[in-house]
C-alpha cells in the first residue's frame, strides 16, 4: 500500500510541477518510500530551514504512511542548529568524516552509519570550534558518549602544534548474527602532532598517539596541496610505526557499527607497521572525490575507503565505500563490515527533484547486514 501511494504522489508532483512560497529562509517537502530490510513504509516529510544572521536551524518532520516502522525511525528530527561567524561556531547535527590532527587517533569518524537512511536524533552530535590568530580549539560530543577535544597552536610561520583527546565512556555494543551481544571496552586516547611547511606547497608532519592502558603509535608523513580557483587537490602519505596493542585511527568511519576487538588484536602479538595514503580532489561543484588506502603488517587485507559526488546539468550522483582494515580483529568479516552507499538524483524542474538513496551496512541493533532504500520526490521552495 505504501509503495502504491508513493508512486501516485510522485506522478502528481511531476505533473503539477508545484512551486510554493514560504516565509522560511529555505524549506521543502517530500514524499518517499523507505525500505529497511523487510520493513516498508511510506514517508511524507517536511524539511524547514530557518536562518537569521549567523544563526540557522533545520528540522525534519516525518509522517509515516504505514505501520511497520524501521528501527531508529523518528517522526521529528532536530536536523541541525548552528551558530557560525567565521571565527567561532557551534553546530548540532550529523558528523561526517571528522578527522583530528593527521588521523592517527580519529580519522573520518561518522555518526551517520548506524540507523536508517532517513536521519534520526541518535545520529546527531554537538561540535564547536574557536579560532584565533594563534590558537584553535575544537570539541565534540555525541549521543553514543564519544567526546573529543583538540587544541592547535600556531607557534610561528614554520611550526604548528596540536593536541587531541578522544574518549568513549561506555564502548560500543553490537548484536551479533547468533543473537549474542559483544561490547568493546570504554576507550580513551591522546595524540600530539607537529607540522612544518616545505617548499612547493609540501608540508611535513609527525604525530604520536596512545590508547589508554594499551599501546602507542607514530606517523611520519608528508602532504601536498594545490588550490587554484575552481580546482583543488590534496595528497597525504605517511608511514606508521605501531605497538602490537595500538590500533591506528581507532575512532573511524565504522567505529559505531564495527569496532576492532582490541583484546584479539593485542593477543596476536605481531608487528603491525604500515602505510597510509589519501587523495582528495575538488572541481568546483562538478566533482568531489576522496580516497583513503591503508595497509598494515599482521592484517590479511588492505583498508580502502572512497567517496565521490558529481553534478551535471539536471543529474546528481554520489557514492561511498568503506572496506575495513584489520579484518582479522573485528567481530565482523570483510563482507559484513563493508559499508556501501549511493544516491542518484534527477531535477525535473527548478522545484522538483527525484532521488534514489541506497545504503548497505551491518546494523548492530538487529545483528545483521541491512539494505536500506529510500525513494523520494522533493518539492523545493
Amino acid at each position: 500500500m505504501a509503495r502504491i501511494l508513493f508512486y501516485f504522489l510522485v506522478c502528481f508532483f511531476v505533473i503539477s510541477g508545484v512551486s510554493l512560497a514560504s516565509t522560511l529562509s529555505n524549506a521543502g517537502i517530500s514524499i518517499g518510500y523507505l525500505k529497511t530490510g523487510t520493513n516498508e513504509i511510506g514517508v511524507l516529510a517536511w524539511h524547514p530551514d530557518f536562518g537569521i544572521g549567523s544563526w540557522s536551524m533545520g528540522l525534519d518532520v516525518n509522517i509515516p504512511l504505514g505501520q511497520a516502522r524501521p528501527e531508529g525511525f523518528d517522526s521529528v528530527v532536530f536536523r541541525y542548529a548552528e551558530f557560525n561567524d567565521g571565527k567561532k561556531g557551534l553546530r548540532y547535527g550529523v558528523i561526517d568524516s571528522l578527522t583530528l590532527g593527521h588521523g592517527l587517533l580519529m580519522k573520518n569518524y561518522s555518526t551517520r552509519i548506524v540507523g536508517p537512511l532517513t536521519l534520526n536524533n541518535q545520529q546527531m552530535a554537538l561540535k564547536g570550534y574557536i579560532n584565533t590568530d594563534r590558537v584553535g580549539i575544537e570539541g565534540l560530543s555525541t549521543w553514543s558518549h564519544v567526546y573529543a577535544l583538540r587544541f592547535t597552536q600556531r607557534v610561528n610561520s614554520y611550526l604548528t602544534l596540536g593536541q587531541s583527546y578522544v574518549t568513549d565512556t561506555d564502548g560500543v555494543s553490537a548484536k551479533q548474527a547468533d543473537g549474542s551481544t559483544v561490547t568493546t571496552p570504554a576507550m580513551t586516547g591522546i595524540a600530539f602532532d607537529a607540522s612544518v611547511p616545505l617548499p612547493l606547497n609540501f608540508q611535513g608532519y609527525a604525530e604520536a598517539a596512545k590508547l589508554w592502558n594499551y599501546g602507542s603509535g607514530m606517523t611520519v608523513g608528508i602532504n601536498w596541496g594545490f588550490d587554484a580557483l575552481a580546482f583543488a587537490a590534496l595528497f597525504d602519505a605517511g608511514y606508521r610505526i605501531l605497538d602490537n596493542n595500538f590500533i591506528p585511527s581507532y575512532f573511524n568511519t565504522g567505529y559505531e557499527n564495527n569496532p576492532i576487538n582490541i583484546a584479539s588484536y593485542e593477543a596476536n602479538n605481531q608487528n603491525k607497521n604500515g602505510y597510509v595514503a589519501e587523495l582528495k580532489l575538488l572541481a568546483s561543484s562538478f566533482l568531489k572525490f576522496d580516497a583513503l588506502y591503508e595497509f598494515y603488517n599482521g592484517s590479511n587485507n588492505a583498508g580502502l575507503s572512497a567517496n565521490a559526488s558529481a553534478e551535471y546539468d539536471k543529474y546528481m550522483a554520489s557514492a561511498y565505500f568503506k572496506q575495513p582494515n584489520f579484518e582479522d580483529f573485528r567481530s565482523l568479516n570483510a563482507e559484513q563490515g563493508a559499508i556501501i552507499g549511493y544516491s542518484l538524483g534527477y531535477k525535473i524542474n527548478p522545484n522538483t527533484l527525484i532521488v534514489w538513496n541506497y545504503k548497505k551496512s551491518y546494523d548492530p541493533n538487529v545483528g545483521q547486514v541491512v539494505e536500506n532504500q529510500y525513494y523520494e520526490a522533493k518539492i523545493l521552495f
